[in-house]
């Protein structure tokens, strides 16, 4: 029988899809000594953990974005990813995208069957013979070339900038401890000051913690944030609603201040009846009820599967 040591900081519904995947000849246990893998997230592994293992210990599987502290003695360490915070960095590039590329007009364009004059006959098409634009869609963005300023440079905002690289966009990041120059080169991300961030990005989006009472960050983009901005420029808030003036930011979008938003997080969730932001959903702004993180037992699930996969493939070699 081979044996698991799970942290047991680690909430016992990961653990159950954990177990749930592992082959029939694997369990379980609580005791680094007897462990032919150990899975941790915030428990530090020191040198005289892994030398009481005797040499049984073949790697040790670490769910980011945890904490722990892993000695160095030649173990093989294996990263999975905790799909649930993942999730956020792919609901604010589906915003960006959505906005930019003006997605539910096109929609709504296409369900009243709303065609231009001169391309409303259907044409067969072929490789060569097709409509183009029948909709008439007047301009439309990509994430290829542009600008995104990432507010708060965690494991989200890292996350956000992992997959930024893929579109070609240029990554630009504030936070109030600079990343290492390791980091920065990863993600081929540049530091800047968050006045020059607002003023060259084209979308910008926060990743911050909401830090409440004094010398917190309640309201801290208000007015004078999104008077920086380009007057082409998106806004995407993932993070927590109080960050934002909501107010202040429905009189920028309605004042042309900027082009439009995209939120998935509000000062009051449900929204209360004067939200101000409510009367502005449009293709240029687009509210989502907290949903960017990926359902939560979805991504156990997918965790669970990424942690047996390594430990299949691992303990056979």
């Amino acid at each position: 029988m081979k044996k698991i040591m799970i942290d047991p900081t680690i909430r016992k519904e990961q653990v159950d899809a954990i177990q749930m995947q592992l082959p029939k000849d694997w369990e379980i246990i609580d005791q680094i000594e007897k462990a032919d893998f150990i899975v941790t997230g915030n428990m530090d592994i020191s040198e005289d953990n892994l030398r009481s293992c005797g040499g049984s210990l073949k790697g040790i599987i670490q769910i980011l974005p945890g904490s722990a502290k892993i000695a160095q003695v030649g173990i093989p360490v294996y990263s999975v990813y905790d799909t649930g915070l993942t999730g956020v960095a792919e609901h604010a590039i589906m915003l960006m995208l959505v906005l930019s590329r003006r997605l539910l007009w096109l929609i709504e364009k296409v369900k009243n069957q709303e065609w231009v004059e001169g391309k409303s006959t259907p044409v067969l098409t072929d490789q060569k013979n097709y409509t183009y634009n029948w909709v008439g869609l007047p301009e439309s963005g990509q994430l290829h070339g542009k600008t995104v300023g990432i507010v708060g440079f965690g494991f989200i905002g890292q996350d956000l900038a992992r997959r930024l690289k893929a579109f070609h966009a240029k990554i630009i990041y504030y936070d109030i401890v600079r990343a290492s120059s390791d980091i920065e080169t990863l993600y081929e991300a540049k530091y800047a000051p968050l006045d020059e961030l607002l003023q060259c990005s084209d979308f910008v989006t926060l990743h911050l913690r909401y830090i409440e009472g004094e010398g917190g960050n309640k309201k801290m983009f208000g007015k004078q944030f999104f008077e920086k901005m380009k007057p082409t420029a998106y806004f995407i808030n993932t993070s927590r609603g109080q960050l934002v003036d909501e107010a202040a930011l429905a009189e920028a979008i309605q004042n042309h201040r900027i082009v439009g938003a995209g939120l998935d997080v509000f000062e009051y969730e449900p929204f209360k009846p004067d939200c101000p932001l409510l009367p502005l959903i449009s293709d240029h702004v687009i509210l989502t009820p907290h949903v960017a993180g990926t359902y939560v037992e979805e991504a156990r699930k997918t965790i669970a599967m990424e942690i047996v996969e390594i430990i299949r493939e691992k303990s056979d070699q």
